[in-house]
């Protein structure tokens, strides 16, 4: 891969990022096929519009931001995220954390530092913005997922199980 920057992008080019999107709902329903049974899994296409629309309400705050990788000006990765004021439960963990909410790599381009350009650069806008420590969920099946998240220091914190009542 030639020249990677990372930069942010405003709302207005949110729907540059629907492949993006797109690709990383047609992996999260592959690797949590065990989730089919108790809701199924959205079109692509309604998955892009909610996410958009999550995306569109975060960026309205000045504590979300979003970064796009591109090189050789092609899109080929972003990430969301945003801080958030966090009242200390078990463990103080600062007033500020930030919250990595989506971080996309074009297929083609795994496995060659996009992502973790990317993540540098999140983690990079969390300590300018005041967040003292940062959190993210990832689906527990994405073993792929968890490996690089945990190779970039991150530790579990928290099992979430759904079911039906």
């Amino acid at each position: 891969m030639n020249q990677l920057s990372i930069k942010h992008i405003p709302a207005d080019r949110l729907d540059d990022l629907e492949p993006l999107w797109k690709a990383l709902h047609r992996h999260h329903v592959a690797v949590a096929g065990h989730l089919e049974e108790l809701s199924p899994s959205l079109s692509p296409e309604a998955s892009w519009r909610n996410r958009r629309a999550k995306y569109e309400t975060w960026l309205a705050s000045p504590d979300a931001f979003a970064l796009a990788a591109e090189a050789e000006g092609e899109l080929v990765g972003y990430a969301m995220a945003r801080v958030e004021e966090q009242q200390p439960g078990s463990w103080e963990r600062g007033a500020r954390t930030g919250v990595l909410e989506s971080l996309s790599v074009r297929a083609d381009q795994r496995g060659g530092g996009v992502g973790t350009r990317l993540f540098e650069a999140v983690r990079a806008e969390f300590v300018h913005r005041g967040a003292r420590e940062f959190q993210l969920a990832v689906i527990a099946s994405n073993a792929d997922a968890i490996r690089f998240y945990t190779r970039q220091g991150l530790l579990p914190y928290v099992t979430t199980l759904v079911g039906r009542s």
